[in-house]
């Protein structure tokens, strides 16, 4: 699976899948991890999420940069361009 941030500039990144794990980022950026779904995760998955920091929008305001979580190259989870604070997450069973 590939997280994904896009963006100018730098942010901070925090990330889960199996495990969890805050980066100091350049933008645009992304991450490929694997996760070994097994025994009761089979059943009710395994959340993986990111949650990215925040860039200037076009206006100057600042806002949560975009992100997408890809698994496959399929994009399954994304954050709006933006707009949603809760950043990305997917169950992955």
């Amino acid at each position: 699976m590939t997280f994904e941030v896009q963006g100018q500039g730098s942010t901070q990144v925090f990330w889960t899948a199996g495990t969890s794990k805050t980066e100091q980022v350049k933008l645009p950026w992304n991450k490929t991890v694997q996760l070994a779904v097994k025994g009761a995760e089979l059943k009710v998955g395994s959340l993986v999420s990111i949650v990215p920091g925040s860039v200037s929008g076009s206006d100057g305001r600042l806002r949560p940069a975009p992100c997408v979580i890809k698994v496959d190259g399929k994009q399954v989870a994304d954050n709006e361009e933006g707009k949603s604070i809760a950043g990305c997450k997917y169950l992955v069973k």
